[in-house]
């Protein structure tokens, strides 16, 4: 924290934690439908928890293909290794500090 030497040094204190609060009371928002992981950019990362094989689709992708409204946790996948349904999601953002190779897969469905 920085301390400024004016006649109204508690405005500037206080001024410091603008950042902090609105941090705190907009962005700690729970993601819990894929249209939220939609308008924050952000990767459905599925897991097998067998055998750690990982799989990152665009939160748009899966969207498009189950709506909106449906929760990223409730999502079918299936492990194409060891053909477990057991599967860990995760939400992640994408790394903004350097562009690492991603593979991204994309949502087909089949009809059968």
């Amino acid at each position: 924290m920085r301390q400024q030497a004016t006649a109204a040094g508690g405005i500037a204190l206080a001024l410091d934690y603008v950042p902090v609060l609105f941090h705190l009371l907009f962005m700690a928002v729970s993601i819990d439908t894929l249209g939220k992981a939609i308008r924050h950019h952000m990767f459905v990362v599925a897991t097998c928890r067998r055998c750690e094989r990982q799989a990152r689709f665009l939160a748009s992708d899966l969207g498009g293909v189950y709506g909106h409204g449906r929760d990223p946790r409730s999502l079918p996948f299936r492990c194409t290794v060891c053909d477990s349904r057991d599967c860990r999601v995760t939400l992640m953002e994408p790394p903004f500090d350097r562009t690492p190779e991603t593979i991204v897969w994309r949502p087909v469905k089949i009809r059968g």
